[in-house]
């Protein structure tokens, strides 16, 4: 791979720290024990994602960022503003869902060796976390029936 993609990779790697760092920041909170199961889950699967594109920035001859940048300020911001767990779990749901789009939308403008990383590992793994925390939170505030 080229040193042209390292850019495009730590792009990626800045909101993949950052996720790891609000997972951090949301296992803080008192959930429930099958809860704070999926939290660590959804917090494993980002820190492998992380794994991951570090292994692309080194294999693309740039050198990783080491943290989430604006992504992680933010993710401070929004976990430690929260009055409670649920309010919590709420906004993990919307950053899960932002990601989503993030992946999607970086599809389209990125070079084919990074789309490929991103279709192949990334944007399957950032579904099921999404997927994850979307059903945690319907369980806790269930959809009114109509």
């Amino acid at each position: 791979m080229s040193t042209e993609y390292s850019h495009e990779f730590n792009s990626l790697l800045a909101g993949e720290i950052s996720a790891v760092e609000t997972y951090d920041l949301a296992l803080k909170r008192d959930f429930s024990a099958d809860l704070v199961d999926m939290l660590m889950r959804c917090r494993d699967s980002h820190s492998a994602r992380v794994d991951k594109l570090v292994n692309c920035v080194l294999g693309s001859g740039g050198t990783p960022d080491e943290s989430g940048g604006a992504f992680g300020a933010f993710a401070q911001v929004v976990q430690n503003s929260q009055s409670s767990a649920h309010d919590a779990l709420s906004q993990l749901e919307l950053f899960e869902a932002e990601r989503l789009v993030q992946y999607e939308n970086a599809r389209s403008f990125v070079p084919e060796e990074v789309k490929q990383v991103i279709d192949t590992d990334l944007l399957p793994m950032q579904h099921e976390t999404h997927l994850m925390v979307s059903t945690a939170l319907r369980q806790i505030n269930p959809l009114p029936a109509q």
